[in-house]
């Protein structure tokens, strides 16, 4: 580091018990104005530092600082100007502005223990050769820890916080709130641990009670205040099947499932939206995948009101032939699912070939060469912006339907395939761990660690913590711990 540990403590003035971190600012170079956005770019963020001088005025940003405040460039800049009464113009004819790389370190309270290098504001998850249980174990048990440190007593989990303030958001959205549920019910089913199967009842009491509207005799909806989704009523439905085990909520569910019926299409497979009717549309590549999965596990646990596999089948074609006319990364994760659950019940070849037809399609767009180590593993296709920026919780929806086809491709000796999705699952997983907050060295900046723990950031530049990111990661590690048994449809 160039100063000793104990030099730096003294020089500080740091306490014993304090943790100090530590820039070594270096290789400063000038950025002329007119090159802003080809230096200071969101991949940089918490890479990179930033110096603004204008008539004498100046600010300096380590990397870290950046992170802490979750400050994208052009925001600080903006502030700067706004700080100094001073407009963009001025600041393109007057002003300086620098960069500058800074090696980050945390030192211990205590003295004794080596200082630590950080990454990006963390430490770095190194790659794996092999599918790791254990680190997806330690993923799924750090998720669980932050629902249960969070959950309120009224049952809820918090849709998104912000570190950097120590605020909830006042977002909110219920498909993402209901698979936190299901994915709680189900890590309970996997530990057998009481804790969180009463925590994964509670909340879908709560989120039942916040939602969940009868809209016409005999349909049932989830309500939000920007209308009624195809999607959310199928999470809900699946919320249900996976942590009612005694009927509490059976009049809602028969109503959800009439509901969804109601949505069915005999050209588009599903509408999305009982209401407003302008939105319908909307999200199909999503709803669709949903829906189809509540029908099918309904026909495979035997509900009365469940579609026959026929009809499963039938709106399946109809979906798959809407999406290869024009395809969307956001419908392959739950239309795998699908397949994984209708092929155990058949045992028909179509649904296994069309989840590895989806996969081998999805899988090049999983970065690893060329990045940064603390990127890789996750999935972004930089020639198709459209499909979206990279996010934790599309990383983790993702692994979910792969960790399907990869139980469908060891099922049916298919080792190529098996392999392939193999690697991008560990691949996968190492990018959700990194995501993790883990342990204090990844949340050393943050005042209120309780209330981050163990979930994920949007990505490794943007501290944002939303719980379909957490629920989207617990429930992809859930599968590689306990794949679906293609015999039976349950988890081995």
């Amino acid at each position: 580091m160039g100063v000793a540990p104990d030099a730096v403590r003294e020089r500080v003035g740091a306490r014993a018990d304090e943790v100090v971190e530590v820039c070594v600012a270096e290789h400063f170079r000038n950025v002329a104005p007119r090159r802003f956005s080809r230096v200071f770019f969101n991949r940089e963020r918490g890479r990179l530092g930033m110096e603004i001088v204008l008539r004498g005025a100046a600010a300096r940003l380590a990397p870290t600082r950046m992170l802490a405040a979750n400050l994208g460039f052009e925001r600080v800049l903006e502030k700067f100007l706004a700080e100094n009464s001073a407009g963009a113009e001025a600041f393109r004819r007057e002003g300086e502005l620098h960069a500058f790389s800074a090696r980050q370190y945390l030192l211990p309270a205590g003295g004794a223990a080596a200082a630590v290098e950080l990454f990006r504001g963390s430490t770095i998850v190194e790659p794996s050769r092999a599918l790791e249980r254990s680190r997806a174990a330690d993923l799924g048990d750090g998720v669980g820890r932050w629902m249960l440190a969070n959950i309120s007593p009224e049952g809820a989990l918090p849709y998104k916080y912000w570190p950097s303030r120590g605020e909830e958001s006042p977002a909110d959205n219920a498909i993402r709130r209901f698979l936190a549920t299901l994915a709680l019910a189900r890590l309970g089913k996997l530990r057998g641990n009481a804790r969180f199967s009463e925590a994964a009842r509670e909340n879908l009491r709560f989120n039942l009670r916040r939602y969940f509207k009868v809209i016409a005799r005999g349909h049932g909806a989830i309500v939000e205040r920007s209308g009624a989704k195809l999607g959310a009523a199928a999470l809900a439905a699946l919320a249900i099947l996976e942590t009612d085990t005694v009927g509490e909520f059976s009049e809602e569910l028969s109503l959800l499932a009439a509901g969804i019926d109601s949505l069915a299409h005999e050209e588009l497979g599903f509408r999305t939206f009982f209401f407003p009717s302008e939105r319908d549309g909307e999200n199909w590549n999503f709803y669709s995948g949903e829906a189809l999965l509540f029908w099918a596990e309904a026909a495979r646990r035997g509900l009365p009101t469940a579609p026959s596999i026929d009809r499963c089948a039938a709106t399946l074609e109809r979906c798959r032939s809407r999406h290869l006319r024009k395809r969307n990364p956001a419908f392959v994760p739950w239309h795998t699912q699908v397949c994984a659950s209708l092929f155990a019940q058949t045992g028909h070849p179509a649904f296994a070939e069309f989840a590895f037809e989806m996969n081998d399609w999805l899988l090049p767009m999983q970065q690893w060469e060329g990045l940064a180590p603390d990127l890789r593993g996750r999935f972004y296709d930089p020639k198709r912006p459209e499909f979206g920026p990279p996010h934790a919780a599309s990383t983790g929806a993702y692994l979910e339907g792969l960790a399907d086809a990869f139980a469908l491709a060891r099922a049916l000796g298919d080792h190529a395939r098996a392999s392939a999705y193999e690697r991008a699952l560990s691949r996968g997983l190492r990018s959700l761990r990194q995501l993790q907050f883990r342990d204090e060295r990844d949340a050393f900046y943050i005042s209120r660690r309780t209330r981050v723990l163990g979930a994920l950031r949007t990505e490794v530049y943007d501290n944002a913590v939303r719980v379909d990111s957490a629920a989207h990661a617990l429930l992809a590690a859930i599968k590689v711990l306990r794949p679906t048994n293609q015999r039976s449809g349950e988890a081995e």
